[in-house]
């Protein structure tokens, strides 16, 4: 079994359907790893400290969101993507079988 989980998320995405912009480089694919064979999964700490990976993974793959500064509509962006981000991370543990995240 793969112990790597891929955080992929369009930055842009977060803006809604039809606003993307092809040119702006936030509108590519972010992809992080996250690497979790070193965590026994079975156990409150190694479950933990997944989550805690998977969440600097969603911040690092969603810096970019919006205008990539601290502007009201930039940091919205950023929380929706990094939500996504997460959100589809879920998805891709409970097809593995493995703890979903809390």
């Amino acid at each position: 079994m793969t112990m790597t989980l891929m955080i992929a998320t369009l930055a842009a995405a977060a803006l809604g359907p039809g606003i993307t912009n092809p040119l702006d480089p936030a509108a590519e694919p972010t992809h992080v790893a996250v690497f979790y064979a070193d965590l026994d999964l079975g156990s409150a700490a190694g479950q933990t400290a997944l989550h805690r990976r998977i969440a600097r993974a969603a911040d690092e793959a969603c810096v970019n969101a919006g205008d990539g500064f601290d502007s009201p509509r930039a940091m919205h962006e950023q929380h929706v993507c990094r939500a996504r981000a997460v959100l589809g991370t879920e998805t891709v543990l409970a097809a593995r079988g493995l703890p979903m995240l809390h």
